[in-house]
């Protein structure tokens, strides 16, 4: 016990040094005018004893001069300032500006300046002593002789001053503070996003700045750094090390560099001819080698092609591959840990590929590479980047369909795969619908390990533009995180590409903007700091809260501390009274019921896992020897299978092949629509008969499902209990049925990933008024018979069909209240009324806790 206080009070220190900062900064240029902050707008503060200045400090070039800070004490100003001669020689400088005898020049480390790249500074004007000790990231230097008055009363300005230095190095300045030995404590992290005051973190005043460049606006806000031409289907790579974008074209190179923003161009053999558009550029850091690849284009313009083209004074080889298959749009990774390449699905002659393929360097070939695991459909417009661990790539999204044929239209994939290329397996991470519009991804897809995230950059089908998403590799939570890109044309040579800059924390985009007939493309290359944000969170950055949220942060972590402190002493007092006063009362969850008090009504029934569909959460499918076959349900087969099998049940005849077809492909011509009908019929047919019993049947000029009495479904299980439900007089007469509903209803809704469907919209509408006319008739029964955890289980249900329901809001809070569960009561009612007042506008006015 005593080790573990011990453990506690260390937190708790910790917690209280902690100081939370995260200004994304201000960016001082030199351009005309030029800016300048003016920390306490105007105002002399006064300081006892010493003035500490502090601050996150990023130099972007070597050489620039300037101004950073100027102490405005008007007996004895003091200076600290930049001069940057060259890249091997720059230094700070702090000195007096009344006395120019007293200076200090303090030597920088080239390997220090540079974009992306902070120092932390840190200066202490100790006026009873006389000496001003700068310390730069734990390194001091000390000049004596300082003739600040104590007390002082001073002004501090950031950037270009006349009354010192009219100029100012190209900076980035952020978490600004300055603090004495009078509790005088200020704090400005320069979180915002526009306008012309910086906010201090008290709130306690406010500064002024002059021509600001807000940081955090690029982590949203692409900016375009550089546009030239290049040759209509021109390869595109990025030199990482080097920090090039390497622009392939006929029998030539540009290299863009990131840091001057200029292109130069060499003459360099890379393919004698180049009109194939399914071209790719890889650059390989190792060997420092840009490899240059197409496959057989159709048309017969070009044979399939690899050239090796090194930045040495070497010639460039060039093979020439068997490969029948264009794949246009594939995707490609290159393992630099075992230098091999890859490439997954694409399209062509006719056809969909989920297929991969490596390049044999040593033999100038490709050859397919076999992956077992999970069924990936086949698909192009996919993209793949660098995994977790070495010889891992992800695959993400695509257009495609589960037969890879052509002619049976496409569907728009939103998942992620895994691909293990040592064991030569596929696992998939997740599937989710579209998040809004539908989007085609570019390109490039980039790994984040830190956060568990992956990047793309992405084409909305509506407006063609393109912007960066973000999707967490575990849930695959999504966010856009930049502004739209203008990204409008027809050509198929048009692409975009993402590349990853992680020594300058920078996302670049490059778009290739081709059109028909032209022999050259214009090239657009823009730039994002990373990490970016959504522009909700850009917004936030300016508000006085979270401000505050900083400071509030901070006393959570202490509150949580003391909090830990206390449980673990009442824990302690509690072992000493022995075993037979343990646990008088049942913990408690969020949903305000014991795990004990739940288990006594859960459900007796064990979920059935041989010839089974579930429809009810996720889609799942058994077959008759118990294995999961969802998997071989494509998109549209799925649909069709749900679509007749709820046109089945209770007497139903079916559905007609018309109304099939409207639903299932409402875009599509009678004759398209009949061809693409038939094979997926085909393809369910042939799925059905891992079921016993279950058959898709075409009777009466109408498609059915006919099934057995040895085939479960969920739902159908549910509609003949909520059924024979309705016709009792007397419901709690029936309760191995009313606890089998509530089990089959706690799965989750009916087939949430069908909402944007159409023609699942009546069906979800009819299905959810049924189920909460039985539960609700259930409610005041069960709450009679004296049962509140019941009532509890059959309030979330309800709940779960109509977050809004009165209903479910009154019976909780009233079972809560029984089991003495106040506090919990009123948390239901506090964000139920939270989500009332978003959703109609107005205060919800019953208040249930007065009852």
């Amino acid at each position: 016990m005593q080790r573990t206080y011990q453990f506690f009070i260390f937190i708790a220190i910790f917690a209280l040094s902690f100081q939370p900062l995260k200004g994304a900064g201000l960016l001082f240029s030199r351009e005309t005018p030029q800016t300048y902050l003016d920390l306490f707008s105007g105002n002399d503060i006064s300081f006892t004893n010493s003035v500490t200045i502090s601050f996150d400090l990023s130099i972007l070039s070597h050489e620039s001069f300037g101004q950073i800070w100027v102490y405005e004490d008007k007996a004895a100003p003091y200076s600290f300032a930049y001069i940057g001669r060259d890249k091997s020689s720059s230094s700070f400088v702090i000195n007096s500006l009344s006395d120019k005898k007293q200076f200090l020049e303090i030597p920088v480390s080239p390997q220090t300046i540079g974009a992306r790249k902070w120092l932390h500074v840190e200066t202490r004007l100790d006026f009873q002593h006389q000496k001003a000790e700068v310390t730069i990231d734990g390194q001091k230097y000390l000049l004596d002789g300082i003739t600040i008055p104590n007390p002082s009363k001073a002004n501090i300005i950031f950037g270009a001053n006349i009354k010192a230095i009219p100029e100012v190095p190209v900076m980035v300045i952020k978490n600004i503070m300055v603090r004495d030995e009078a509790s005088h404590s200020f704090l400005f992290p320069l979180t915002e996003s526009d306008g012309n005051l910086v906010h201090e973190a008290g709130n306690k005043l406010h500064g002024t700045v002059v021509h600001p460049t807000w940081q955090i606006n690029k982590q949203f806000f692409w900016q375009e750094i550089g546009t030239f031409t290049s040759s209509a289907a021109a390869g595109i790579a990025f030199d990482e090390p080097d920090r090039q974008i390497l622009v392939v074209g006929d029998n030539n190179i540009g290299k863009f560099d990131i840091n001057t923003l200029k292109l130069t161009e060499y003459p360099k053999e890379t393919v004698g001819t180049q009109t194939g558009y399914s071209g790719e550029a890889i650059y390989n850091p190792d060997k420092q080698e840009t490899y240059f690849y197409n496959l057989a284009d159709i048309g017969g313009q070009t044979g399939p092609f690899f050239s090796t083209i090194s930045d040495k004074d070497l010639p460039t080889r060039i093979v020439s591959p068997q490969f029948s298959n264009p794949l246009h749009h594939h995707a490609y990774f290159f393992d630099q840990a075992s230098q091999s390449l890859y490439i997954f699905g694409g399209y062509g002659n006719y056809q969909y590929s989920n297929l991969t393929y490596q390049y044999d360097f040593d033999h100038g070939a490709w050859k397919e590479i076999q992956f077992t695991g999970d069924v990936i459909y086949p698909r192009m417009h996919t993209v793949a980047g660098k995994g977790p661990v070495e010889g891992s790539f992800f695959v993400f999204g695509g257009v495609g369909n589960e037969t890879g044929k052509q002619e049976l239209g496409k569907d728009f994939f939103c998942d992620l795969y895994l691909f293990d290329t040592s064991k030569r397996t596929v696992k998939k991470l997740w599937s989710r619908a579209f998040p809004d519009n539908y989007f085609i991804p570019t390109r490039g897809l980039v790994f984040d390990s830190k956060k568990g995230c992956i990047y793309l950059l992405c084409i909305d089908r509506k407006t063609t533009n393109a912007s960066l998403h973000r999707f967490d590799v575990k849930t695959g939570e999504h966010a856009i995180v930049s502004n739209e890109i203008v990204f409008q044309t027809n050509c198929i040579l048009s692409t975009a590409y993402l590349f990853n800059n992680p020594k300058d924390n920078e996302l670049y985009a490059v778009i290739r903007y081709s059109e028909d007939n032209n022999p050259k493309a214009k090239i657009s290359v823009y730039k994002l700091n990373a990490p970016p944000i959504t522009y909700q969170e850009l917004k936030k950055w300016n508000t006085d809260d979270d401000n505050e949220a900083d400071r509030a942060y901070l006393y959570y972590i202490i509150g949580g501390v003391v909090l830990l402190l206390i449980l673990c002493f009442a824990y302690y007092r509690h072992r000493k009274k022995g075993s037979k006063q343990e646990a008088t009362a049942p913990s408690v969850p969020e949903d305000g019921v014991s795990v004990d008090e739940k288990s006594t009504d859960a459900p007796a029934s064990t979920p059935i896992k041989v010839n089974a569909v579930y429809l009810f959460g996720d889609f799942q499918v058994f077959d008759t020897k118990g294995n999961e076959i969802a998997y071989r349900f494509g998109p549209k087969i799925k649909q069709m299978f749900v679509l007749v099998l709820l046109h089945s049940h209770d007497g139903q005849e079916g559905i007609s092949t018309n109304k099939l077809s409207a639903q299932l492909w409402p875009e599509k011509t009678t004759t398209s629509a009949k061809n693409i009908r038939n094979v997926t019929i085909n393809h369910l047919r042939n799925i059905l008969t891992d079921l016993e019993g279950v058959e898709l049947v075409f009777l009466n000029d109408k498609w059915k499902i006919v099934y057995g009495d040895n085939f479960y479904c969920d739902y159908l299980k549910a509609l003949n209990i909520a059924k024979m439900l309705q016709q009792v007089h007397s419901p709690q007469e029936q309760e191995e049925e009313v606890k089998q509903l509530i089990g089959l209803l706690q799965r989750g809704t009916l087939l949430p990933t069908f909402v944007h469907y159409e023609w699942f919209g009546n069906i979800k509408i009819n299905h959810d008024e049924l189920f909460i006319r039985i539960i609700e008739k259930l409610l005041p029964i069960v709450e009679a018979n004296n049962e509140p955890r019941k009532v509890i289980v059959l309030s979330d249900v309800l709940f779960s069909f109509d977050g809004m329901s009165e209903t479910a809001l009154t019976f909780k809070i009233k079972a809560l209240k029984k089991l003495g569960q106040k506090a919990y009561a009123q948390s239901v009612y506090d964000r139920f009324q939270k989500e009332y007042q978003q959703l109609y506008g107005e205060k919800y006015k019953e208040n249930s806790l007065e009852e």
